[in-house]
């Protein structure tokens, strides 16, 4: 039985959810990533599911499968449409419900019984259009059929016609309801139409003789709700004196169906706004010619691998002019250590790697064009910070000392993304230092990418895969962005203290041209 678009079974989706970012959010950039996600949809409180990566890879194949489907835009289109329209009624019936259950008349009174009948008009007619168009759409998903079906049933379920027919009925009722209102020094008299003269035609017809051509409109938007409603809600209450059988049927009308949505539904339409959210946010990544995929998820190391993977942060910013770059790692290779010229994209290969297992572990399609991808239990990320002077610890006895923490606590099935660490000691003593972490890290057994000044790292054993930042063959001093397979330069160190004193070709030219 369908019970949530997001998750195949109910318990998997009863399971708590984190609602705060994890912290190697900053480090990955992917705070910049989900930022504009989750303020486009803010209404809908997605926080939690973008921040609880899955462990169960039956889940995540669930997911894909629906992303698939709703990649076809027509289906998307009437999805979404659905999803807002449904979402708005069911909150604004939440607050008509409050009302109706306080003491206070000017809350709980026949404009606001009025306002339940009109949601569930609008529920009633939304969900039965959704019937009508979704049938002829091929689904292939198990959650969008399932919630195809579910629907069906709900709609041939004597309880959804009964909504409907009374609605409907309802409706009917006070749409044949006419009245007069007598205004005179502040006072409303209301009593029912007895056939009272229109002077409506009348009026348009004498003043037709001085129109002088269209006239500049003077109209503007008014509020959808009234200023008056203590006024409107009087009328109502004086109105239903004369027409009280059909007031009462709305008394009766509420009471029964106070909670008219099906909770199955209403939760459809707010989580299913997780897939559409996410694909227009790629939707102009997309545009410009980047591609994405649905990565297989492994419990294993052994073939991990992505074809044309980006920092999906900087595409959604620079679009075109983004570079991909590829990795492989097969047995007995866990580490991948990236050397080359600074500015040369290696962090942002870096972030790429974690951006990517970050978003398979949630369903979505991931930046890349095809993808073998690993099912971590958490990330760990050791970048830069800036040095914490109140602790009078220096530098690098605050990166060992986050180093430490770090190993302790991941596992074999963790991933770690290391950038640039060491880079506040000498030489000898970076290289020593750096090779007892990658011990650790071979040790660890799980996947890790190392970005670093030393080469030695890069040939610590058959555990590590070496890849570089490239330059242009024809200029050296031109940065290409690509991250190749290949042993190290050797003159990374040397390039980082050129780099650190401002003494690259770059750092001179800017400084002789001035």
């Amino acid at each position: 039985m369908f019970y949530s678009i997001l998750f195949p079974k109910r318990e998997q989706h009863d399971s708590p959810t984190q609602e705060v970012a994890p912290g190697f959010f900053k480090d990955l950039n992917l705070d910049q990533v989900f930022a504009p996600v989750l303020e486009s949809k803010e209404a809908f409180n997605l926080e939690g599911f973008f921040f609880s990566p899955l462990r169960d890879p039956q889940i995540i194949v669930y997911r894909q499968e629906i992303m698939r489907d709703l990649e076809n835009a027509k289906l998307r289109g009437l999805i979404a449409g659905f999803s807002k329209s449904l979402y708005s009624i069911c909150q604004y019936a939440a607050g008509v419900r409050a009302d109706l259950s306080s003491y206070d008349s000017s809350r709980n009174n026949y404009l606001t019984r009025g306002r339940l009948l009109n949601c569930a008009e609008g529920y009633c007619s939304g969900i039965a259009a959704l019937m009508e168009r979704l049938p002829p759409l091929t689904l292939h998903s198990e959650g969008l059929r399932g919630f195809s079906d579910y629907i069906k049933e709900y709609c041939d379920s004597q309880g959804f016609a009964d909504l409907c027919n009374e609605t409907k009925k309802l409706r009917e009722a006070f749409s044949k309801i006419r009245y007069c209102m007598h205004i005179k020094h502040g006072e409303i008299k209301v009593r029912k139409y007895e056939g009272q003269a229109d002077y409506t035609e009348k009026i348009l017809t004498c003043f037709e003789k001085f129109r002088q051509g269209d006239a500049k409109s003077y109209h503007h938007e008014v509020p959808e709700e009234p200023i008056a409603t203590h006024v409107e809600a009087a009328v109502l209450g004086l109105l239903s004196n004369q027409y009280m059988h059909i007031f009462s049927e709305l008394e009766s009308f509420c009471a029964k169906h106070l909670r008219f949505e099906d909770n199955v539904i209403s939760m459809f339409s707010c989580e299913v706004q997780f897939y559409l959210s996410w694909l227009g946010f790629i939707e102009p990544v997309k545009n410009a010619g980047l591609p994405f995929c649905y990565p297989f998820l492994s419990e294993v190391i052994d073939g991990l691998y992505s074809a044309d993977g980006y920092d999906l942060a900087l595409a959604h910013l620079i679009r075109g002019g983004t570079v991909v770059n590829s990795f492989a790692m097969d047995s007995p290779e866990q580490i991948i250590v990236v050397t080359g010229p600074n500015q040369g994209g290696k962090s942002t290969f870096a972030r790429a790697f974690g951006q990517m297992h970050y978003l398979a572990s949630l369903g979505l399609c991931v930046p890349g064009r095809e993808a073998k991808l690993y099912l971590f239990d958490r990330i760990y990320t050791h970048f830069g910070r800036e040095e914490d002077l109140s602790t009078q610890n220096g530098k690098l006895h605050d990166d060992l000392v986050r180093l430490r923490a770090l190993l302790d606590d991941a596992t074999g099935q963790s991933i770690v993304i290391i950038n640039e660490i060491f880079t506040s000691t000498d030489i000898s003593n970076a290289i020593i230092l750096g090779k007892q972490m990658m011990d650790a890290l071979v040790s660890l057994r799980s996947p890790a990418v190392v970005v670093t000044f030393l080469d030695e790292l890069a040939m610590h054993g058959d555990e590590t895969v070496s890849m570089m930042s490239t330059v242009d063959e024809s200029d050296t001093t031109r940065r290409t962005f690509q991250i190749v397979r290949k042993p190290p330069a050797g003159i990374a160190y040397a390039a980082h203290i050129a780099g650190k004193y401002g003494l690259t070709y770059e750092q001179l030219s800017g400084r002789l041209t001035r």
